[in-house]
């Protein structure tokens, strides 16, 4: 009996969950139309916290889902706006598009605000929108998507510095870069945050919105918002991708045949059986027999070293989930990003965790810890092999003889040996190495109080910690190595730091609304921010020279000691007192109003405190009622604002005397001792106690248009920026003991236009099509200096002519001029007198030398070259050799006729791109371009040029095999073949053949320019349009993924730099473009690559 009875509860609980479960869960149907009333098809409708429990829209717009009543849909589409509502049979979803984004959030300085309600001047991207493109970092996902922000990277080196400039530079002379804001609290940059991590970025570009970040905002806030914890079931998300990178571009250099040619030339320009000449044919052969050369292999070194196709990848995992007292949301993201060059690349480690916890009903708390690791190695470009990249282009391309032969010892010459010893630049690598890890552990903590409706109180904190390890090895061909010091044998280097910083920062803000149309909000902070920096720094030479790098760092004992340094650096300190004041009268009308006071370190008492108030307006016609029903326009809104801000980025202790122990810049010359003795050492520069911030007032007035339904946006901007008081470290009078005193300078202005356009130009029922467009331009000018210059002249670190000032700041100019010599072609013969009693050398006509036409009339003199050096052929004034304006008139080339040559400013720039999707298609493709600015190719110039080596066998561009100034008559079976024809007098007719051989020649021989010059035929123009990437998407039907427990599985392919239109002949025009006093110096450049992907993103 018992039996049966336990029997028949079961069978009745089973047939009761059956009977209730039937009566709570019915089979809904609705429909989801959009805002023209049709219907939208393949919207994804899914039961809140129930993934696998999901439906999708028919053709008629239609879904049917078995839910109970009352509960919660998730609809969404994309390119509309995601809803959530309650389940009821029979129900309609009018689903709105996403480009109406007038309630949309906007996060601003210590507080939010709608994008109706905005004064200032903001460009934002969301979280959804990065995540639809592979990109490395949140940096590199601005580019080109902000009208007025610029993002280029320095060059393609993996992880490379990122330069982001917003409106252009307010500087001259510090820092340009804006400050970012993650979560809350100031970092360093953002080229390590995953971008599936970000929410949202807004880019805060006027002074009415900047003014609250005082100081640290005068360039502009790049403000990113991670993703927060939200509560609901458990969801696990993966994002995952494989990429595939090659060279863009490779250079055209010359090959074997052509190469052994060319040096023969230039060995040869003096005589065939000159001093240059014998070596030549020790180590390739008789002239005559240079056709071998031809059936002889070409090394191409572009293939041994950029030749790399690496296999990267980027792993990205999500959960999160809670209640709604208590949730959280935890990102780990894995990335390796090998470089196309051997021995480089990157690699990231990324942990960020949100806690929110809801203590009780008015107070909340949230910690977001966030860690990162990021491993580099390989030094870039500049230090590939003993070289850097630029001596693997002009590594020769061949061996000579010795790839069919080789001499006998004992006929050999032990020196030319040695002088000709075969170094395979892949191996080179090896002597020239970095290995740098990096950690960064953040904590942030916040607690918010809302103790009445409207007032809310919020403290918090920020802590970070930060250190590496950088390790450098500089083998003994490297330029360390061959210092004295060294003796030509290997120097490793141990450099460790630690930074520390804490940010406390307390709020309060209050907002109401009187009589339903006058809104007010309150904010009142203050904050306190301390910065420090450790620096340890080892190094040992004199190591064995067959040592190799990991065994030098891990044993520098096998070294002689030769430095330790341990330095502390002062701290960084601000204290800061900021208010704003917003009011609207029914959205319509818009004041607001800000104030803030920053006191800083760097300056001394007396000067610490700038004060940076703002104000900024607005007038939404649109709410007028001449326009209320004018149904076509959806938005007109008026903006305008005035404000100003500062910039403190400066080195410490400029203002004060400050001593340091050093074991360089020894009391008689600034010597090094070879055993590390030290030197008291004071302030590089003559302290200045009356140093004061630098200024910035801008000036912004707007346009927010936007029309049909909110289907087209447009947002036209014009701005206009002076910055005062330029911080500069000014020449002084050597009398005071110091040549360098940082000083308040001068006054530049940054006037500009920057448009925003977004659209959708197709949609229909199972497609949409979205365009952007963003266009900028911009002029700095310069005007004043000081009280005395009214020219400066700065020079390039990684490249500089042998007179340097190779840019020029000029009052009423812009900052980036090229200032060089005007290239004027070549020397012609006709300007020369063939002196017989010289062996024909070539004199230049002068007044004890003059020249006259047919008619007796007087022609000019020859215009003398003394700003290029001599080479083997001899005097820099030649025929074929590079001829130069010149400029003032008085018969020479010198300094005095240098002159502006190339401007590195785009005149306009931006970016645009198209996104849609057709049915569970979608796909992105973006584009960037930068229009009428010119990039110094100074690569092309150690490619077009030689040295006054004889032994150094260097090539050059494929160009100059044809089209060169040619010494050495060219091997065609006559009695010239092979012979050098200038100052040829043993030869009949030696000179007219050495004329007409070069008849037709248009370029100079690059053995003959062997000094370098900043010169107007290496200024190219840079302009060009990039497709930065097009990704294709498929997201399979969620009535598939529903029945695997997944809510979203999405496919991709993706392709960057997939192609650039330039006219540019070097790697890539995009070179530190606006960076710096410097700018667009192609030298030494790591080179992009092209890279594609596939790529998956699961939802669970």
């Amino acid at each position: 009996m018992s039996g049966n009875l336990k029997t028949f509860r079961i069978a009745l609980v089973v047939f009761l969950t059956f009977f209730v479960s039937n009566i709570y869960a019915q089979a809904l149907k609705g429909t989801v139309k959009d805002s023209a009333g049709e219907p939208v098809i393949g919207a994804t409708v899914v039961e809140k916290g129930s993934p696998k429990n999901a439906a999708v829209t028919n053709f008629d717009g239609v879904f049917n889902i078995k839910v109970a009543a009352g509960k919660t849909l998730v609809i969404s589409y994309v390119g509309m706006k995601t809803q959530e509502v309650k389940a009821a049979n029979n129900m309609v979803v009018v689903m709105e598009d996403d480009a109406a984004l007038v309630d949309e959030v906007v996060v601003l300085g210590y507080t939010s605000k709608a994008r109706k309600d905005l004064t200032g001047s903001v460009g934002s991207i969301s979280g959804k929108k990065l995540e639809a493109v592979p990109v490395a970092s949140a940096a590199e996902a601005l580019q080109g998507k902000i009208a007025g922000v610029q993002v280029t990277t320095v060059d393609g080196q993996p992880g490379a510095d990122i330069n982001i400039r917003v409106r252009g530079a307010t500087s001259v002379t510090q820092s340009n870069d804006p400050l970012f804001i993650v979560d809350g609290f100031q970092v360093d940059n953002i080229n390590d945050i995953p971008p599936s991590d970000i929410a949202s970025i807004d880019v805060l570009k006027d002074a009415s919105l900047t003014a609250i970040y005082g100081a640290k905002g005068g360039n502009g806030v790049v403000v990113v918002t991670t993703k927060a914890a939200k509560e609901g079931k458990i969801t696990v998300g993966f994002n995952g991708r494989l990429s595939v990178a090659s060279v863009s571009k490779k250079l055209d250099l010359l090959n074997t045949a052509q190469f052994v040619d060319y040096q023969y030339d230039r060995a040869a320009a003096n005589g065939t059986r000159s001093s240059w000449a014998k070596p030549f044919r020790y180590n390739f052969g008789n002239p005559a027999d240079m056709d071998i050369y031809h059936t002889l292999p070409t090394h191409d070194w572009q293939d041994e070293i950029l030749g790399e196709t690496p296999i990267n990848y980027s792993a990205n995992v999500t959960v999160g989930g809670g209640t709604d007292k208590l949730k959280f949301n935890m990102s780990l993201t894995q990335t390796e990003d090998k470089g196309i060059i051997m021995g480089s690349g990157v690699r990231r480690t990324n942990l960020n965790i949100k806690l929110a916890a809801d203590l009780t009903d008015n107070l909340k708390l949230t910690y977001n810890p966030r860690m990162t690791y990021r491993r580099d190695i390989g030094g870039g470009a500049s230090r590939i092999g003993s070289g850097g990249l630029i001596d693997v282009l002009k590594y020769r391309p061949t061996n000579g003889l010795r790839e069919a032969a080789f001499w006998a010892p004992e006929v050999a010459d032990p020196d030319e040996e040695a002088n000709f010893a075969y170094t395979n630049p892949k191996s080179d690598i090896q002597t020239n190495q970095k290995k740098k890890h990096s950690y960064s552990i953040n904590n942030q903590l916040s607690l918010q109080w809302t103790p009445i409706e409207g007032l809310v109180l919020r403290t918090e904190g920020n802590y970070s910690i930060a250190f590496s390890d950088e390790n450098q090895f500089y083998g003994p061909f490297t330029s360390t190595g061959q210092e004295v010091v060294h003796q030509g044998l290997p120097v490793a280097t141990i450099k460790d730091v630690r930074t520390e910083s804490y940010t406390w920062t307390n709020t309060a803000s209050y907002s109401f609304t009187h009589n339903d149309d006058h809104n007010w909000s309150f904010l009142l902070g203050q904050e306190i921010y301390n910065w420090q920096k450790r620096t340890e720094n080892e190094t040992a030479h004199l190591f064995n020279r067959d040592i190799d790098a990991e065994t030098a760092w891990n044993r520098m004992n096998l070294g002689v000691p030769y430095e330790l340094l341990t330095e502390l650096s002062t701290p960084n300190r601000m204290a800061s007192f900021f208010g704003q004041a917003n009011y609207n009268y029914d959205h319509k009308y818009l004041l607001s109003v800000t104030f803030r006071a920053d006191g800083s370190t760097k300056f001394a008492p007396g000067n610490q405190w700038g004060y940076f108030p703002s104000v900024s307006g607005a007038w939404d016609m649109k709410r007028e009622s001449f326009l209320e029903n004018v149904d076509w326009i959806n938005q007109l809104k008026l903006r305008a604002a005035i404000g100003v801000a500062g910039n403190n980025n400066i080195n410490d202790d400029l203002w004060r005397y400050l001593y340091s122990i050093k074991n360089t810049g020894g009391p008689a010359f600034g010597e090094q001792k070879p055993n590390g003795e030290l030197f008291y050492q004071s302030n590089s520069e003559f302290p200045n106690k009356d140093i004061k911030w630098e200024t910035t007032l801008t000036r912004n007035i707007a346009l927010d248009l936007a029309f049909f339904d909110n289907r087209l946006t447009i947002t036209p901007e014009f701005y206009w920026n002076t910055t005062s008081d330029l911080l500069y470290k000014s020449t002084i009078p050597s009398a005071t003991g110091y040549t360098k005193q940082m000083q308040n300078i001068g006054e530049v202005s940054n006037k500009g236009f920057e448009l925003t356009v977004n659209g959708d130009i197709l949609r229909g029922k199972d497609y949409v099509l979205s365009g952007n467009l963003t266009f900028g331009l911009n002029k700095m000018t310069i005007e004043k200096l000081n009280a005395t210059d009214k020219v400066l002249y700065n020079t390039a670190g990684a490249w500089k002519s042998a007179d340097e000032g190779d840019y020029k700041l000029e009052v009423g100019g812009e900052l980036g001029l090229f200032y060089g010599y005007v290239y004027d072609g070549l020397y012609s013969p006709d300007e020369f007198y063939f002196d017989a009693t010289q062996n024909l050398l070539a004199v230049p006509y002068s007044d004890d030398l003059p020249r006259f036409d047919a008619d007796g009339n007087r022609l000019p003199n020859t215009v003398i070259n003394m700003a290029l050096g001599s080479s083997n052929s001899g005097e820099a004034t030649l025929p074929g050799k590079i001829k130069l304006k010149d400029l003032n008139g008085d018969g020479v080339v010198d300094i005095n006729d240098k002159t502006v040559i190339g401007n590195s400013n785009p005149e306009f720039q931006g970016g645009f791109g198209l996104s849609g999707q057709w049915k569970n298609f979608d796909f992105t493709a973006n584009f960037t371009y930068m229009v009428g600015f010119d990039v110094y190719n100074a690569t092309a110039y150690a490619l077009s040029s030689s040295t006054t080596k004889q032994y150094q066998f260097d090539n050059v561009l494929d160009k100059f095999a044809d089209n060169r100034w040619r010494y050495v008559h060219v091997n065609d079976g006559s009695r010239y073949s092979g012979e050098c024809m200038y100052k040829n007098y043993y030869l009949d007719n030696g000179k007219e053949t050495y004329i007409n051989m070069n008849a037709d020649a248009s370029l100079w021989n690059p053995a003959d320019l062997v000094t370098k010059a900043m010169i107007s035929n290496f200024v190219e123009d840079g302009s060009f349009l990039r497709c930065s990437d097009i990704t294709i998407g498929y997201t399979l039907p969620t009535s598939i993924t529903g029945k695997w427990g997944m809510s979203k599985l999405r496919f991709y392919a993706s392709a960057s730099n997939l192609f650039i239109l330039t006219s540019y002949s070097g790697f890539d025009p995009e070179v530190d473009v606006q960076s710096g006093l410097t700018p667009s110096m192609d030298y030494n450049r790591y080179p992009r690559n092209r890279q594609f992907s596939l790529g998956v993103n699961v939802s669970f």
